[in-house]
């Protein structure tokens, strides 16, 4: 080990799509967007393949190409409009599109070329979508296309890992909206990581699911899961030192020692994505021990207090997954609260400069 390592657990990933499927009868759609949030786009999807899993979710077209390249069977949906200017993009590597507005439906079908869509509609979230009562105008302007086909009508909810009652009422929303149109052939599709636990509704038959599939419960329903993570980072113990009382280490002095302290030092930092404002709650796990960090995260370094622990260069450094006796752990809920964060900004953080292996 040079660096570090992000660690993707195959076993667990595909333990996770297992127990999200037992949930209902609707078919899953995984949401791999920000390098498969952060576990890498080829992986999630290769792996999930592996599972049977047919239907992934992007946010660019970039990504939609990565998906692409695994297999041309796979259905890959973007969950927003891009340009126009991304109209032979789009058909050259058969994007399915989520359409919400007039002028983006017009372009496409004064292109000539033929398209997959899902219109969605504003439930609440009030981000992107069409506004209910606009739906039936682009349910018609597409379905009158004839290059244009409607694959699936969608909604997106803003509290469904919070509260059960708001995600109900935008569900109801959403019914009223579609209920004078034919859907028999459509996917209909609303549920995320949150609702999947809770909404059992027979009028969707397709989940969109992110932060779930990597091994995070957001649900706000008391229900029973098993949802293992599948990321864990590594590092070693790079350098060593002794500082006295009252000295300070690293960036801004942040932190007066209050003892004599022997300094661990570890070659990863914000560079790589872990967050800068992890100091000074945070912490590592060095030899089965838990170990505070004592000055600010740096680009490419962290420090932290090894006084108490036997250690030694190039002995490994958890930052994120259980010590080697198992008795300790640092979850991605941990650094997420240790930064004032959600948990999806600590996972797609992680960049490419440490790389990925798989463990089973």
């Amino acid at each position: 080990m040079d660096r570090g390592y992000v660690y993707v657990n195959k076993t667990n990933y595909l333990h996770n799509i297992e127990v999200l499927k037992q949930l209902s009868d609707k078919e899953l759609c995984l949401v791999v967007k920000a390098n498969g949030y952060g576990h890498g786009i080829e992986w999630t999807v290769k792996t999930a393949m592996e599972a049977g899993i047919k239907w992934f979710a992007v946010a660019a077209i970039s990504e939609a190409k990565k998906v692409r390249a695994q297999s041309d069977e796979l259905r890959v949906l973007l969950l927003t409009e891009p340009s126009l200017g991304e109209i032979d993009n789009i058909e050259k590597y058969n994007i399915d599109l989520t359409v919400y507005n007039d002028f983006f439906i017009d372009g496409l079908a004064k292109s000539g070329k033929a398209f997959n869509t899902h219109i969605k509609i504003d439930t609440g979230m009030h981000r992107v979508g069409c506004e209910p009562e606009d739906f039936i105008n682009l349910y018609e302007k597409i379905t009158s296309s004839k290059t244009i086909n409607l694959a699936g009508i969608c909604t997106h909810f803003p509290l469904a890992d919070e509260e059960i009652e708001p995600t109900e009422e935008s569900i109801e929303l959403f019914k009223q909206t579609i209920k004078d149109v034919d859907t028999d052939s459509l996917l209909l599709h609303a549920d995320n990581s949150g609702s999947s636990f809770y909404n059992f509704d027979p009028t969707f038959n397709l989940s969109r699911v992110g932060l779930a599939v990597y091994g995070c419960n957001i649900t706000p329903a008391e229900v029973v899961q098993d949802l293992k993570p599948t990321m864990a980072i590594k590092t070693r113990i790079s350098n060593i030192h002794h500082r006295k009382k009252g000295e300070a280490v690293s960036y801004g002095k942040a932190l007066t020692l209050e003892r004599d302290t022997t300094v661990g030092v570890s070659p990863v930092g914000y560079g790589d994505g872990y967050p800068w404002s992890t100091f000074p709650d945070g912490k590592v796990i060095v030899n089965n021990a838990y170990c505070n960090l004592i000055g600010r995260v740096t680009m490419d370094q962290i420090l932290y207090d090894i006084t108490d622990v036997e250690a030694n260069i190039n002995d490994e450094v958890v930052l994120l997954g259980n010590s080697e006796n198992n008795e300790l752990k640092i979850t991605v809920f941990d650094i997420a609260k240790w930064n004032k964060t959600i948990e999806w900004e600590i996972l797609t953080n992680i960049n490419e400069r440490l790389e990925r292996v798989e463990i089973e």
